[in-house]
């Protein structure tokens, strides 16, 4: 019964287009309404609805806390990450004077960090609602949330950004969608500027698109609506999509040698790296 009331509750917080979590039209008007007050609350519980945005809650470390403890804590840990990600990952890779596109924010954690870091911030998503609650929760002076459609796009001006940032999004998208991904990123970076793109390789256990989607059952079907797809691929085929869409000096290095720990699962994954032609 549980697994069909989350099944319920997450297509109920769904959008248009794939992997558009958060994207229903109430999730942004209920928090736009929401007393000032409580607009904190109701967003970390809005972000707690969806599977893919949040900590585990059957996890026995929340045992003894209250809804509202655990999805504060969950908060401290998604930032903690993020600020490590940042330090270990993407410090390096960095300049202060940058304008950097963080292409899938999702809820704003690595954005809001960022922002502390860099020049300026442009944060695109697919979801009107996760956004929303991004601009509640990881707001910044010169953090620009934006959503991924042709209104939003005109937002970040064409040749204007540094570095484009992806973490935990190419992976998830078909293959018709991260070429549009990437062909978006050459027309918002400069010449000359990076691309910075947390990938999942096949060979590291998860199946490709048409594995995923060759499963024709209900329960197949089920997971490829509501479920958080994760397709693999192998770097070749990484490699030649990017270069495809006018990049240059690709590279795709194992995480876990750029990093001091294993603090989150990305560690274990692959970051692309190219500038555009």
């Amino acid at each position: 019964m549980s697994r069909i009331v989350d099944v319920v509750k997450w297509g109920a917080t769904l959008g248009s287009g794939e992997q558009n979590f958060l994207g229903a039209r109430w999730v942004r008007t209920f928090l736009k309404h929401a007393p000032a007050v409580k607009r904190r609350e109701y967003a970390l519980k809005v972000l707690a609805l969806s599977p893919h945005y949040f900590l585990d809650a059957n996890d026995p470390k929340y045992r003894n806390l209250s809804r509202s403890e655990y999805v504060e804590d969950a908060f401290r840990r998604c930032v903690a990450s993020r600020e490590k990600i940042y330090d270990q990952i993407l410090r390096e890779r960095l300049s202060p004077d940058d304008v950097v596109l963080d292409y899938g924010c999702g809820p704003g954690f690595l954005a809001g960090v960022l922002a502390r870091h860099v020049k300026k911030v442009y944060a695109l998503d697919i979801s009107p609602g996760v956004l929303a609650c991004a601009r509640i929760l990881n707001d910044a002076p010169n953090l620009e949330y934006v959503v991924a459609d042709a209104v939003g796009f005109a937002a970040v001006p064409d040749a204007g950004i540094d570095t484009v940032v992806s973490i935990a999004m190419a992976q998830h998208v078909s293959d018709g969608v991260l070429n549009s991904v990437l062909e978006n990123c050459r027309q918002k970076l400069r010449p000359g500027g990076r691309l910075i793109m947390h990938v999942h390789l096949l060979e590291a256990g998860w199946r490709s698109e048409s594995e995923w989607k060759s499963d024709t059952s209900a329960r197949g079907k089920l997971k490829l609506k509501y479920g958080l797809n994760c397709f693999g691929r192998i770097s070749e085929e990484y490699v030649a999509t990017t270069a495809a869409r006018g990049f240059e000096n690709i590279a795709i290095i194992p995480i876990a040698d750029i990093v001091d720990e294993q603090f989150d699962d990305i560690c274990s994954e692959h970051l692309l790296t190219a500038e555009r032609a």
